[in-house]
């Protein structure tokens, strides 16, 4: 108790606070200032200071009336509170009343809930007297609205926290009369607004609370507040709130639905009434139809909210339907009549409201609703209603916003008809997008966007067509604009578009069709299949309506530069997402194939399940014609750079894919591909070549882009790989750095896949600039002479650029140059008559170029424009007959001369620099690429010296005085140029310009050769004698130098065939001589003068390991080292050093040296001792490469200290600056291995330096001379990317031959191929990806490279590499792959080191499981493929070295393993061995034959895409069939013994008759005698059936009817076995056979008729008919395998052309397999056509018809001749076919064979000549649509007709009229005779 009366204490000390200043009573001052200290301090404040404190004693007792917990308190304090509650009803402040009276109300509701919940009486009667004290106070004071002093307010505030507090049990009682009180408030006019606030307060509270007590009452209530509602002055925010309450009586509208849609129908009516009458026009009818409106919107929202909650929607929906079209009619009235400013948001309320009720039921009245929003935008648009205001941008867009709100809410109930309807091209949404502010053009823009990714496919369908009509409508306009200046009237009305607006339209069309496609997740019940096929298929609509209406390269898309590169940017994003979703749709219903071996069906990989390539070539056949249009010269730089991103989108999407599917296949050579991405590729190409440095900049990205895409073919690699290498020339520095790096990329990729061969300009993917299409830039310029021309000022200056006094920079001055360079056309006549034009009189090759040639293409090529400054400036020099500023001709030869000798004296100064103090190029004293524009002009001033006084067909004759000058100082100028013959050839080898100096090595060795024979004529047998000593000094040493230079040369530019043939020239021309200069020598081959040669064709070859051994042994005799001398010596020792560094063999190396060392112990004292040693080699840099390869880290440093300080400088040398530029790569890798990472990038940079000054020159070069470079530039550029992703998940993408490497599915092509190259890679790939599959893989690919070069020792190496870090792969698959691929490339390592047997051995574990059981066959490409190759190569060792009888253990010990295996599985032919089985001594042959046929087989099944594999067991059919003919070899296998591969194709039974037939046959002659004994005996029946039972007994037993029929049995297996219908002379076999049997029955008197004999020789013919098609049925196998090779082989082609990344040799042998092939099937076709006509009527169906062009004579040949029809129709069918894909390939043939034929040509020929015209028709067709794509010329159109005049006139031709004359002569002569 004591806590409650201390809490009765805090609420008295509360009360006194909240009356300390109240009413009139004084209160003591002490007592406040006790209470609340801080007021007594401000004595001086007003009364009103203490407000603040009493309120928050009030609101302090309020918070403790409502704690639940104080019930009891409350019960013991409500006398005292309420007292004190009454006292603060009068106080002086408002603030204080009001508070007091809210505290009173929750005291009485509070006591009220006391009440209903206490048990005891005592205090009810004094609480409940309290309470009603509260409501007497209230109810009256509310009633009493004129006192005006606020009571009535504080009363009804005091009531509804009463209401609000209390429990409803416990105060409903009261809810009543309060009900009551409101309810005559509401009826009284004297109630104030403020007062109506808190009274719906109140009601609004019962309403809710007290729903049975309200709802009697709510339609008087709802009556009163309407009332109110429409008052006419009343504000609208006032209205508001009584429109706030409706929405609170939710429930009572839902109840009294009746009432409600009564009384919506009600405000319908007056709103109708209103509209209707005639006086309107002032402000108060406006007033009142906001009013209604307002009370419509707000009792549907309420009663449609209480229905909805009820799920009770539905009762509202009909009676709505029925007021929509009244009410959206009094809409459109109202907006027309007061304007739409005021009306225009309450409209977007209704109309929303009702769309949201009625969803996808408004639809049906949605274009009502439309046409009520849009008007207001037209009657702004129009103006026509005077006293409307105009509405505000942001009433547009609100409008705009609305609109896209009722089509959203009507979701898949939207119908077309509305998508039609606001879409149309007048329609106001479309008129809006012109709009100036941004805000409306983006609600018209999202409308569009709405429309078009609406989840109802039909609403999408019509905006689009919506949307193409008007494209469609627009660009007519267009057209009818081209006519008018200032717009079109367009057909909706008066307003006029400008050519810009009717573009922005255009663009914002194509912009919001984009969207279409774009489908984001959709409806969640729409598969995903589903809508990638509806983005596939609205994708290709728009792309094809883009391609035929709005073609960008059409007018009048043309027009615009700025739309119609809008346009390629949109036909670019709907063409990748049309590839993209039909991928992602193949990839959905893609399924697995099944693998059974049996059967013979096999898996493909998975991305060819995905069907990703073909997708890729189809996509690039439809599109990339459209963007080569773009690429072109003449198009936009805007549309360039819009094609170039399109190109550079479908790479990255293809790259994505494969990434994602992880796809290694790709069809690239496919026929047709290389065509449609050659088009492609060369429209790229010559966009790098284009004058905006934009595009430029942008190709090296995209090349880039389609190489990772593996999207370029290998015949395109070498054309990218020299227009990369040109761009080197760019003028422009960033671009010609993204160049640099390309190159780094493209050419060793280049190199990867065709090897090192230079292919010149022969190449169909490259700019062309020439008639010729097989001349570049260089051979034009130096060809062609130019309509520029030079003057005398233009020559000095270049001159002194390549003297090397020209400091000015390259690009700066040949631009300047070609700029003032003067046509021919502005040179005066007096000027052409003082220089002599050359190309006056010129004839020359006529080479037909554009005028802007030059400027084009210097202005992207400085290289180019120095290279055509040097050719023009040789013309020149003849035009002033070498009169220069250097002089006269003498002293212009004798300056030039000096300059050449400059160049080697130069270069040696930079390259014996050692110190580092002299730096020829820090100081600017010289540079490279002069040094080699000078070599090249003195060839071109050499070359039109020639044309000048001899003529030429290619070049332009000179001036007439300048042929007279040099024709008479020919001597002269002969005499010069022999004599700088050996200085041009010490600037190439300076230079490392091999083709320069093998050229004039050459000159040089001719004119030694020549020197030497006339030194020997001109003496006498005894001087000779006597001389030769003097004459070999003379020469020895010249000839020796000049021919080693020559030798290298070819060797570094791999011309193996080319040392070979100059080691022949030089042994027939100089061994006389320099054999005789050593008496002692042998003449032994190996130890000839020449022998060194050999070595370096092995080098050239790939061999390093043996031209090491090689070089070697040459310095181990005296003999050899005598005849070398010492320069020899060096020169040997050091290609032994550069052979064992290029395999990296440092331990043979160190060994060598070892023995050097001994050597030249050995011959100390020698003259050639001196040179046994490794000086003038750079030694220590090499034993650096060896540390680190060896992990000696600290040993690698230790060598590079002792290495020359010049080392870090850069250098003009070619040859130094690469070893440099590999030296400081090399510390950059130590560096970064010691974790010294601020010091690498300098060292990187320096690498990169050493190759700036060979670079400059390099385009000049070609690209074998740059391969070492690009390698090197490779080489720096991974490193520095490992550096830059160090710790970053994307080391595995880390350069474009990495993420090509992997794709590859062939090894490196080792054609041309150096391994040093690709060790140099590996090292650094080993480096920074030691285990990543790149790195394994190109090691792998190494170690097939150097066995294939017979590098033995670096194919172990590299096998124990890949050995220890394959099981360290972090890719499963991959590992177990290489792991297996290791253990075949040991196989075949052992092979080729001569170890057979075991090769043999391993090779026959590693085939086992595949051959003895088909269960071991696995699913993995990959491995299915190696295996293949490895039967194949099983194959292909038994049939070549089974010749050595070791190894017939070797292959009995292979039977066991299939006596291991199931025998039922073999067929009834197999059987088991057993070691008394290997005893017996099978015959081996046999056994060999069958598991060559067996491996073959089995290859082709495992991989049936490996020609080889085809071709190998078609050879074996082949060979096996025809040894299985008429007299059976030893080597023709009977029956299958072990192998069930072969089982189906070697039938056991195809020698001999089946017992089937034989007893087939012994009936047919029985019968035969029975017939005779019938006709012999007796006539009468019965007497005839007794004894024909007994002559048939006695008959069968005796011996001539056996003999008979073994006769007959023996003609038939003999006639079987005929060799073929080609070797019968034209006799058919079954006529042959027929003859022989009626011989055999004749003779043996059976004695019947010819008609009874027939009919039973006819049955023994079907006998031998079934057993002949099984004694050739091994020809049909052959046949349809040669087909399977020729199917396979003729994807390498492409339209006609060998994949240009096969070498010629291989080419030659390819096409020579191909011709084999196809002549095989033709001759297997000739002669066993009749009996395998099921089986090659389907395969001749399948072949490809490109091989058979090369046989059409042969087919046309046996076409009429053959004698068997079958044949000829087989023949005919493939004729047809041919015909129809190419009727120009035999049009002559067909016309000369029906000309030839008498009296008239077969049948087969006229059913040829009558299907060619149609075929020739068919054929145009195709051939016009081939000319769209590719630009090739028409077809004749009169082909046969001008065939046919050809023959004709050949006939002619063939014999003369003097012939025919003389032969009528000599007719008539001898009948005149006679």
């Amino acid at each position: 108790m004591q806590g409650l009366h201390h809490q009765q204490q805090q609420l008295a000390a509360l009360l006194t606070l909240a009356l300390s200043k109240g009413g009139g009573d004084s209160a003591s001052s002490s007592s406040s200032s006790a209470v609340n200290p801080s007021s007594s301090s401000a004595s001086a404040a007003a009364a009103e200071d203490d407000e603040p404190s009493r309120l928050t004693a009030i609101n302090s007792l309020h918070r403790a009336i409502l704690y639940p917990q104080n019930s009891l308190l409350l019960v013991h304090s409500a006398s005292f509170l309420s007292h004190g509650f009454s006292q603060l009803l009068s106080d002086k402040l408002y603030s204080v009343r009001q508070a007091a009276a809210t505290a009173y109300g929750a005291l009485c509701s509070v006591l009220c809930s006391i009440l209903m919940s206490s048990s005891g009486r005592q205090n009810h009667v004094i609480l409940g007297n309290l309470v009603d004290r509260f409501i007497s106070w209230a109810l009256p004071l509310v009633t009493n609205v004129n006192a005006g002093d606020g009571t009535a307010e504080l009363a009804l505030e005091s009531l509804r926290e009463f209401l609000n507090v209390g429990d409803v049990g416990a105060i409903e009682r009261y809810a009543l009369p309060i009900l009551k009180v409101c309810q005559e408030l509401l009826e009284d006019e004297r109630t104030s607004l403020n007062l109506l606030h808190r009274l719906l307060g109140v009601l609004t509270l019962i309403s809710l609370k007290f729903f049975r007590c309200f709802q009697p009452h709510f339609v008087d209530i709802v009556d009163l507040l309407l009332g109110w509602a429409m008052v006419p002055d009343l504000a609208e925010s006032e209205r508001s709130v009584i429109m706030d309450s409706f929405l609170q009586f939710q429930k009572h509208w839902v109840n009294s639905l009746q009432f409600s849609l009564g009384l919506l129908s009600k405000f319908l009516g007056d709103m109708d009434v209103l509209l209707r009458d005639g006086s309107l026009g002032t402000p108060q009818p406006f007033q009142r139809l906001l009013a209604l409106l307002s009370c419509f919107c707000t009792v549907l929202q309420s009663t449609a909210s209480g229905l909805l909650e009820m799920n009770l929607l539905e009762q509202i929906i009909e009676p709505l339907n029925k007021m929509i079209p009244l009410l959206l009619g009094c809409l459109s009235m109202v907006g027309r009549k007061f304007g739409w400013a005021k009306w225009i948001g309450n409209s977007w309320r209704c109309l929303t409201l009702l769309a949201e009720i009625l969803t996808g039921r408004f639809s049906t009245f949605y274009p009502l609703a439309a046409d009520v929003l849009f008007q207001s935008l037209e009657m702004d648009n129009l103006k026509q209603h005077v006293r409307v205001g105009k509405i505000t941008s942001f009433q547009v867009h609100g409008v705009l916003k609305t609109n896209l709100q009722l089509l959203s809410l009507q979701n898949l109930g939207l119908l077309p008809s509305s998508v039609y309807k606001i879409l149309q091209f007048d329609s106001p949404i479309s008129q809006l997008r012109l709009h100036p502010n941004h805000l409306v053009t983006g609600s018209s823009a999202a409308t569009y966007i709405f429309l078009l990714q609406h989840g109802k496919n039909e609403v999408v369908e019509q905006a689009m067509t919506s949307l193409i009509e008007e494209l469609e409508l627009l660009k007519s306009m267009l057209g009818e604009t081209s006519c008018k200046r200032d717009g079109v009237n367009s057909e909706v009305g008066c307003i006029k578009y400008s050519k810009p607006e009717l573009f922005a339209l255009m663009k914002f069309d194509l912009k919001v069709l984009l969207t279409c496609v774009s489908v984001g997740g959709g409806n969640s019940l729409v598969s995903r299949l589903e809508l990638d096929a509806l983005c596939l298929k609205r994708s290709q609509r728009l792309a094809s309506f883009i391609v035929e209406k709005l073609n960008p390269f059409n007018l009048p898309v043309q027009g615009c530069v700025e739309f119609q590169a809008n346009v390629v940017k949109i036909l670019g994003q709907l063409t990748i997402v049309e590839f993209l979703n039909k991928c992602s749709i193949r990839k959905q219903t893609k399924k697995k194939d099944t693998v059974n071996i049996a059967s013979e069906t096999f898996s493909k990989d998975d991305d060819m399940n995905d069907g990703l390539p073909l997708l890729i070539f189809d996509h690039l056949q439809k599109y990339s014609s459209l963007l080569v249009k773009a690429l072109h010269k003449s198009s936009p730089l805007a549309v360039k750079l819009e094609a170039l991103q399109c190109v550079y989108k479908f790479c990255e999407g293809v790259i994505d894919l494969r990434d994602n599917t992880n796809a290694t296949n790709y069809l690239c050579d496919e026929f047709g591909y290389v065509a449609v991405v050659g088009n492609l590729v060369c429209a790229v190409l010559d966009a790098a070549s284009d004058r905006e440095p934009k595009v430029r900049s942008h190709v090296a990205s995209i090349l880039e882009q389609l190489l990772w895409a593996n999207l370029i073919h290998p015949t395109h690699l070498y054309a990218i790989s020299e227009v990369v290498l040109e761009k080197l020339g760019d003028p422009d520095n960033e671009i010609k750095h993204s160049f640099v790096r390309m190159l780094s990329h493209v050419l060793p990729t280049t190199i990867y896949i065709c090897g090192i061969c230079d292919w010149g300009t022969v190449n169909t993917c490259r700019p062309k600039f020439g008639n010729s299409c097989n001349l570049d830039w260089k051979q034009v310029f130096a060809l062609k002479q130019l309509p520029q021309q030079l003057h005398s000022q233009q020559l000095v200056s270049v001159l002194s650029f390549i003297s090397q006094r020209w400091k000015v920079p390259l690009s700066s001055w040949i631009q300047r140059f070609i700029h003032t360079c003067r046509s021919s056309k502005d040179f005066s006549l007096a000027q052409l008559q003082e220089t002599g034009s050359s190309s006056v009189n010129g004839v020359g090759l006529d080479i037909k170029v554009d005028e802007d040639i030059l400027e084009r293409i210097c202005s992207v090529n400085i290289l180019a424009g120095a290279w055509w400054a040097i050719q023009e400036a040789a013309r020149y020099c003849i035009t002033t007959r070498l009169r220069t500023n250097l002089g006269g001709p003498t002293q212009t030869f004798a300056a030039l001369e000096r300059m050449l000798l400059d160049i080697a004296t130069v270069l040696q100064l930079d390259t014996e620099q050692n110190d580092g103090n002299l730096n020829i190029i820090g100081f600017s004293y010289a540079h490279l690429l002069p040094m080699r524009l000078l070599l090249d002009f003195v060839e071109s001033l050499k070359r039109n010296v020639y044309n000048a006084y001899e003529g030429s067909i290619v070049l332009s004759c000179a001036s007439r005085q300048s042929s007279m000058f040099f024709r008479a100082n020919r001597k002269v100028c002969e005499e010069w140029f022999s004599r700088i013959c050996e200085p041009m050839m010490n600037a190439g080898l300076a230079l490392q310009c091999h083709p320069a100096t093998i050229h004039y090595c050459t000159l040089r060795l001719q004119e030694l050769s020549n020197l030497v024979a006339s030194a020997l004529n001109d003496k006498s047998r005894a001087q000779v004698a006597e001389n030769l000593n003097n004459i070999m000094g003379r020469f020895s040493e010249d000839i020796w130098r000049v021919l080693r230079h020559m030798a290298l040369a070819l060797c570094r530019s791999h011309e193996s065939e080319a040392l070979i043939g100059l080691q022949k020239w030089v042994t027939m021309t100089f061994s006389s001589l320099l054999t005789d200069q050593n008496n002692n020598m042998s003449n032994g081959k190996d130890l000839g003068p020449f022998s060194w040669i050999t070595g370096l064709v092995y080098q050239a070859e790939g061999q390093y390991e043996k031209a090491a051994a090689h070089f070697t042994h040459l310095l181990q005799t005296e003999e050899s080292l005598s005849s070398m001398g010492s320069d020899g010596v060096q020169f040997v020792i050091a290609r032994i050093i550069d052979s064992y560094a290029s395999v990296s063999d440092w331990k043979s190396l160190e060994s060598w040296l070892l023995e050097l060392q001994t050597l030249r112990a050995k011959h100390a004292g020698k003259s050639y001792s001196g040179a046994l040693t490794t000086a003038g080699n750079e030694i220590n840099a090499v034993h650096a490469l060896a540390r680190f390869d060896e992990g000696d880290f600290q040993a690698s440093w230790a060598c590079l200290d002792l290495t020359p300080k010049s080392s870090n400088e850069l250098t003009l040398d070619p040859k130094l600056a690469l070893q440099r530029s590999e030296q400081m790569l090399l510390q950059a890798m130590l560096l970064q291995i010691e974790g010294k990472v601020e010091n690498m990038a300098r060292e990187i940079q320096k690498a990169k330096s050493m190759l700036e000054e060979t670079l400059s020159v390099l385009p000049l070069d070609g690209l074998v001379e740059t391969a070492a470079y690009a390698f090197q530039l490779h080489c720096i550029f991974a490193f520095e990317e490992s550096c830059k992703l160090k710790g970053s998940q994307d080391k595995q993408q880390l350069s474009l031959l990495s993420s090509y490497n992997q794709v590859l599915q062939f090894p490196i092509n080792r054609v041309h191929q150096d391994c040093n190259l690709w060790l140099k890679v590996l090292r650094v790939y080993r480096t920074i990806l030691p285990t990543s599959p790149v790195t394994l893989k190109l090691s792998n690919n190494l170690l097939s490279l150097a066995r294939k070069q017979r590098n033995l020792v670096l194919a172990n190496r590299l096998s124990n590499f890949v050995r220890d870090h394959a099981l360290s792969c972090p890719e499963a698959r991959y590992r177990d792959f290489l792991m297996k691929n290791l253990q075949y490339e040991g196989i075949l390592l052992m092979h080729a080191e001569n170890r057979i047997e075991d090769a043999f051995t391993n090779l026959w574990s590693f085939v086992r499981p595949c051959i003895v059981s088909s269960a071991s066959v696995v699913f993995d490409v990959d491995v299915n493929v190696l295996n293949a190759k490895a039967c194949l190569k099983l194959s292909d060792w038994l049939r070549r070295d089974f010749s050595d009888r070791s190894l017939e253990n070797i292959v009995l010990k292979m039977l066991p393993d299939f006596g291991k295996s199931d025998i039922s599985s073999l067929g009834s032919a197999a059987c088991s061995f057993s070691d008394d089985n290997l005893n017996s001594k099978p015959n081996v042959g046999l056994i060999v034959e069958e598991l060559v046929g067996t491996a073959a087989k089995l290859s082709s099944r495992l991989c049936p895409f490996l020609g080889k594999s085809w071709i190998s067991y078609a050879s074996w059919c082949y060979s096996q069939a025809k040894a299985s003919l008429s007299s059976p070899t030893e080597t023709a296998l009977r029956s299958c013994s072990f192998s069930s591969v072969i089982t189906t194709d070697v039938l056991p039974d195809r020698f001999a008759l089946t017992e089937e037939e034989l007893l087939k046959v012994q009936t047919i002659v029985l019968q035969l005698l029975q017939k005779r004994v019938n006709s012999e005996d007796l006539n009468e029946e019965g007497v005839q059936c007794n004894l024909q039972l007994e002559y048939s007994e006695s008959l069968s037993n005796e011996n001539y009817a056996k003999a008979l029929v073994q006769q007959t049995v023996n003609i038939i297996e003999s006639a079987s076995g005929a060799p073929g219908t080609g070797s019968s002379s034209g006799k058919c076999f079954s006529s042959v056979l027929i003859s022989q049997l009626q011989k055999c029955f004749l003779s043996a008197n059976v004695g019947l008729e010819e008609s009874a004999m027939l009919a039973s020789v006819d049955d023994l013919i079907d006998v031998w008919r079934s057993l002949r098609r099984r004694r050739v049925s091994l020809f049909g196998q052959a046949a349809q395998a040669f087909i399977h090779y020729l199917l396979y082989s003729s994807s390498k082609h492409c339209e006609g052309q060998l994949s240009a990344f096969h070498c010629e040799s291989l080419n030659q042998k390819t096409v020579s397999y191909t011709l084999r092939a196809t002549l095989y099937v033709l001759d297997i076709l000739l002669n066993y056509g009749v009996e395998l006509k099921e089986i090659l009527e389907p395969a001749l169906s399948m072949a490809p018809l490109l091989p058979w062009q090369d046989i059409i004579p042969q087919l046309f040949a046996r076409l009429s001749s053959h004698p068997e029809k079958v044949v000829r129709k087989l023949l005919e069918g493939l004729l047809m076919r041919l015909a129809k894909l190419s009727p120009c390939s035999i049009v002559y043939p067909t016309l000369v064979d029906a000309n030839a034929c008498e009296p008239e040509p077969s049948e087969e020929l006229q059913n040829i000549l009558s299907c060619l015209p149609q075929y020739m028709i068919h054929y145009k067709g195709l051939q016009s649509l081939y000319i769209g794509f590719f630009g090739k010329s028409k077809l004749y159109p009169r082909l046969i007709q001008d065939v046919q005049l050809v023959i004709k006139e050949l006939e002619n031709v063939t014999v003369l009229w003097e012939e025919l004359w003389l032969s009528t002569l000599q007719d008539l002569h001898a009948g005149s005779l006679s």
